[in-house]
């Protein structure tokens, strides 16, 4: 009983928005009104359990073409003119809470940041010469004994 309320209210809802934008066809007027007419006679618009779920009030196929008319719904309303100054938003702009993960930019030290193409190289420290006499070991008194 509940589920085929639910899917009357669904259908009605997509009657009403294919009606408000001017695209509803024939054929999905008819499919909607003798849905509908099974919904409110028998709580069900299919009889072949092998259809569609125990317990459902619209067959698998029936499910399909609804969510294609939602569909055909939400594409059309993308390509309606959108709302004036004067109207409030739609739920399409409706924006999340989460933050915007896009301007993200990670803490790397560039190196070329610090490269100065002005400043001279600094001049190496003046170098000592080596000692002119021959190297030699020394031998220091303070290991165990």
């Amino acid at each position: 009983m509940r589920r085929a309320r639910n899917a009357q209210r669904k259908l009605k809802k997509a009657r009403t928005e294919l009606e408000a934008l001017g695209e509803i066809t024939d054929w999905e007027d008819e499919f909607i009104a003798s849905v509908d007419e099974r919904l409110e006679k028998f709580d069900s618009a299919f009889a072949d359990p092998s259809l569609g779920g125990f317990g459902e009030a619209l067959s698998n196929k029936q499910k399909q073409v609804l969510t294609q008319m939602r569909r055909k719904i939400k594409d059309k309303s993308k390509q309606a003119p959108q709302e004036g100054p004067g109207k409030p938003q739609s739920k399409s702009q409706w924006k999340s809470s989460f933050k915007n993960k896009s301007s993200f930019k990670p803490r790397v030290r560039n190196i070329e940041d610090e490269m100065f193409d002005n400043e001279p190289e600094p001049e190496p420290a003046t170098k000592t010469p080596p000692p002119k006499h021959k190297p030699f070991l020394k031998i220091i008194d303070g290991g165990k004994k």
